[in-house]
């Protein structure tokens, strides 16, 4: 009988409890917070992704500009002074096929990287 009262004063005392209830746009207001920390995240991986894209762009211009000055720099710097001193006399100069290929392969590349990119923001948008 004692354990009888005891469970019967236990269910009472729960039963007194205040019971705590959600709001009912609890799951709608939590997964919106979890939606905008995602974005979130996502605009910083971006943002970090573009600078290194700048950088990575910035150091391969200097690079070229630099291998520019220390291989063909005298011989620039030879032709623009006869060009300059003679007048209007044509530069004859020839380019080497590298260069050639290079100028043919960057519209390729940047048709292929906008190409890329479409594909890109298609599936991630």
């Amino acid at each position: 009988m004692n354990e009888n009262q005891k469970d019967k004063g236990l269910m009472k005392a729960m039963k007194e409890q205040p019971q705590f209830q959600l709001p009912s746009n609890f799951t709608f207001r939590t997964m919106k917070k979890v939606e905008q920390s995602i974005l979130q995240h996502e605009k910083k991986v971006e943002q970090r992704t573009l600078l290194a894209i700048i950088v990575a762009s910035l150091f391969l211009i200097a690079s070229c500009i630099s291998y520019l000055y220390i291989y063909l720099g005298d011989y620039l710097k030879e032709h623009f002074q006869h060009t300059l001193s003679v007048g209007k006399e044509v530069l004859d100069m020839q380019i080497p096929s590298v260069y050639i290929l290079i100028m043919a392969m960057t519209p390729l590349l940047m048709l292929f990287d906008r190409w890329m990119r479409k594909q890109y923001f298609r599936h991630h948008s």
